[in-house]
């Protein structure tokens, strides 16, 4: 309930800074727009999951964990690490971009999640700031501690488009607007004419408010563009196909990550083993103290050994 209460508030405040991105002087089309974009997603996604839990808990209770095997014969339990994600962007994506005056510039960003709990999210990676190479890189590290073998790790890569307007065609573009507007354009410097201008765009471009009032909830514009589900398979792979990546979408339709998983196990047995051997066709049985400890065996003839030797 505390997460479902804290996570309403961020979803509030995003919402009432998106709400005032209503033109470029106001940070529509910028990083921080791209930015609160991204914070009402997280919030609204960990809201989904709280939400769920809780009804889960109501409907099942600890009933689900009555028939769990005894914790004597439970199998041995580990770490999972994800970490260096890096998606390449599209040839054809890259060189048509690099010749464009007015590009569209996309936002990604990873969400990472293993049940309600546990949920990371990546910081904001933009095609922008990218085209010196061909992909984009996500530092974020994602660790999931004490995980079974039977273990599954959502991977969901969220997109947002922004159309950038480079400053030689927004100047280009003003001037002819100054031009149909005022016929006598040697008697106005150049600061009375973008005043002018701003002030006449604003009497016939009112700013449009939200539909729902200044405290409307809003709906994140970052959409899905690809998935993947990583389990105990996965391990020793490096490349991954993303689902359901859209044809215009900039991404190759692959993400490469490192998945390093470690054995956590704490057993240790020991006791003698007999061990039978046939020797000219007669029985032998040799006897050895042996220590089970993780995953290795070790024995010795006898129990002092295993100090001294």
């Amino acid at each position: 309930n505390n997460e479902i209460n804290l996570q309403q508030t961020v979803i509030h405040q995003a919402s009432q800074a998106l709400n005032c991105c209503i033109d470029e002087e106001h940070g529509k089309g910028s990083q921080e727009e791209a930015e609160a974009e991204r914070l009402l997603l997280i919030a609204t996604e960990k809201r989904v999951a709280a939400l769920a839990e809780l009804n889960k808990l109501k409907s099942e209770g600890t009933a689900g964990q009555k028939n769990g095997a005894p914790i004597e014969f439970s199998p041995s339990r580990g770490s999972v690490a994800l970490l260096e994600m890096r998606m390449p962007l599209k040839a054809d994506f890259i060189c048509s971009t690099a010749h464009k005056t007015d590009a569209a510039n996309y936002y990604f960003f990873v969400m990472i999640r293993a049940g309600a709990e546990n949920m990371v999210a990546t910081p904001l990676a933009c095609t922008q700031n990218s085209l010196s190479g061909d992909a984009l890189s996500f530092p974020t590290k994602f660790t999931l501690q004490d995980v079974s073998s039977d273990f599954e790790i959502d991977v969901e890569v969220y997109s947002l488009s922004r159309v950038i307007l480079k400053p030689p065609l927004m100047i280009s573009g003003l001037l002819n607007t100054v031009i149909n507007l005022s016929p006598k354009l040697e008697a106005i410097t150049p600061k009375r004419l973008l005043t002018s201008i701003t002030q006449k765009s604003n009497l016939h471009t009112p700013a449009l408010a939200s539909p729902g009032g200044p405290n409307a909830v809003r709906t994140s514009n970052f959409v899905l563009v690809g998935s993947h589900k990583l389990n105990l398979a996965s391990v020793g792979k490096s490349k991954f196909t993303l689902d359901k990546v859209p044809f215009l979408s900039p991404l190759e339709g692959h993400i490469y990550l490192k998945l390093q998983c470690q054995i956590n196990s704490s057993v240790e047995e020991k006791g003698f083993l007999t061990m039978f051997e046939d020797v000219s066709g007669f029985g032998a049985w040799h006897r050895r103290w042996c220590v089970l400890s993780g995953y290795c065996i070790s024995y010795w003839t006898y129990p002092d050994d295993e100090k001294r030797k």
